[in-house]
């Protein structure tokens, strides 16, 4: 079993970095740091945000958490180890020879269990030891195995929604949408998903902010120093347009003229990018941590100093709800090299989450710290079948695991992580660890966890964004009450 002592003292080293690295450029006379008049910049206000991480293929997350060695069901140990073993080494003799290079060992502090979590999940299981990971086993989102319709019940929050139809609202849209007034969902990534939409059809789009690189939300303007180039060129033309013939077209055209819509976006944009430009510059720069960070997954590293910058300035956003995501889970063939760089990435000790993370715990705060506001929500298309196939991966399933991490989780495991029935006869005497395209079997909705999240960001919210989570699946024996501390 690999040991990972040095995790805190990792973490302490980083923010010490980092505050270093800012108390130095105070020192040097950069621009943009938190000295004494730009108290401004501290968030008066950061609310309660939950940050919705999509991973995009269908994560095997039975993969990720792997019963240990001391598992009290040798039976179940050894069906699930010949079902499975394809995806590891050759060279590992045993399970336990296995477990003790591939995870680092856990105990749920609700059950006593023990277990593995892998270890290019490291920053994974520092949280669950620290008690901010709450996993909810035998989860489903859909009842099916298709990425399009999978990934649009995640979106929706409808594990049962069947109709392929994007043109609907996200759970993210419903939520800012129950919190009112200007509250915005925040897209992270490369484009902006069902999950960001709003109820109202022909403006689904009304409460969304697509900040796929926060220091560059606005506009284009012209190249300092390039007046010549390409870019300035056009910028200046852009700009120049747009102000001469603006009061031409309000004044000139109908108000049912559809081209108005571009004239509006164009000074709204260049207003709000002003706005959070100037707030930015007055606050903490990069930390070099995010800004030298190197992924597997470029966008996801840039997904992270944007995380980072969103917590600066939650007031200019208005923030309401968080939208990040990361492709490449659909491991058929090779998934040790696939997933583990996906795992290292996303969860792993230096990865996105964790650089993100130390670094939102430098920042400045006037009552609630950034970093306690945060809960992140772990999505996926579905689950994975139980035994491997014949190209050392695994195909498509509908049960998995769903995850919840931030200060405000009461962390643990929810339900019977290792069922038991996977390694038993079922009613027509099949065994699934021994079934091909068995699965995990799905029991609690994705409904049922998030409107229990819902409602920690506002009190009985969770109903008006899930109005039938009530009536989704809930595993016998679990309760999900106490997922949030309050």
């Amino acid at each position: 079993m690999k040991s990972f002592n040095n995790a805190i003292d990792r973490r302490t080293f980083l923010r010490q970095s980092i505050s270093a690295s800012l108390a130095a450029a105070v020192v040097a006379g950069k621009p943009g740091l938190l000295l004494a008049q730009d108290q401004a910049c501290i968030p008066q206000d950061m609310p309660r945000t939950l940050v919705n991480v999509m991973l995009q293929g269908g994560a095997d997350f039975r993969y990720l958490f792997m019963p240990s060695p001391g598992h009290p069901d040798t039976e179940y140990l050894s069906l699930l180890w010949s079902a499975r073993r394809s995806l590891y080494s050759e060279a590992y003799a045993n399970y336990e020879q296995m477990f003790d290079n591939e995870y680092l060992l856990t105990a749920d502090p609700l059950s006593g269990q023990e277990f593995g979590i892998h270890s290019r999940a490291a920053w994974l299981h520092s949280q669950f030891n620290d008690g901010r990971l709450a996993i909810v086993a035998n989860a489903y989102c859909g009842r099916n195995r298709r990425h399009d319709q999978s990934i649009l019940n995640a979106d929706a929050g409808e594990p049962d929604y069947a109709a392929l139809n994007f043109d609907r609202d996200g759970w993210g849209g419903r939520l800012v949408e129950q919190l009112g007034g200007t509250v915005n969902t925040v897209e992270l990534g490369n484009s902006v998903t069902t999950f960001n939409k709003g109820t109202v059809q022909g403006n689904r789009l009304a409460r969304v902010l697509h900040a796929q690189d926060m220091r560059s939300l606005a506009l284009p303007e012209a190249e300092a120093g390039a007046p010549a180039s390409r870019r300035s060129i056009l910028a200046r033309a852009l700009r120049a347009y747009y102000e001469a013939r603006g009061p031409e077209v309000s004044v000139d055209k109908p108000g049912s003229w559809p081209y108005h819509t571009f004239f509006q976006h164009n000074t709204a944009l260049r207003t709000f990018a002003a706005e959070v430009d100037a707030k930015l510059a007055s606050c903490i720069p990069l930390p070099d941590e995010l800004l030298k960070l190197q992924l597997s997954n470029p966008d996801f590293a840039q997904q992270a100093r944007n995380l980072f910058d969103v917590c600066q300035v939650p007031s200019e956003l208005s923030l309401g709800v968080v939208s990040m995501s990361y492709g490449g889970w659909d491991t058929h063939n090779n998934q040790a090299a696939e997933i583990g760089s996906n795992l290292a990435d996303v969860f792993g000790r230096g990865g996105g989450l964790d650089t993100a993370m130390t670094a939102i715990e430098t920042l400045p705060a006037a009552e609630q710290p950034a970093s306690g506001q945060l809960v992140f929500y772990f999505a996926s298309d579905f689950g994975r079948q139980l035994i491997a196939n014949g190209a050392a991966g695994t195909d498509h399933g509908s049960g998995t695991y769903s995850m919840l991490l931030g200060h405000a989780v009461c962390g643990g495991v929810y339900g019977e992580m290792f069922p038991l029935h996977e390694s038993r006869p079922d009613s027509e005497g099949r065994i699934p660890l021994q079934t091909p395209g068995a699965d995990i079997e799905g029991l609690t909705s994705t409904d049922r966890i998030l409107s229990e999240a819902v409602d920690w960001v506002g009190s009985e919210l969770g109903a008006g964004v899930f109005p039938d989570s009530a009536q989704g699946g809930l595993e016998p024996g679990v309760s999900l009450a106490s997922l949030f501390a309050g």
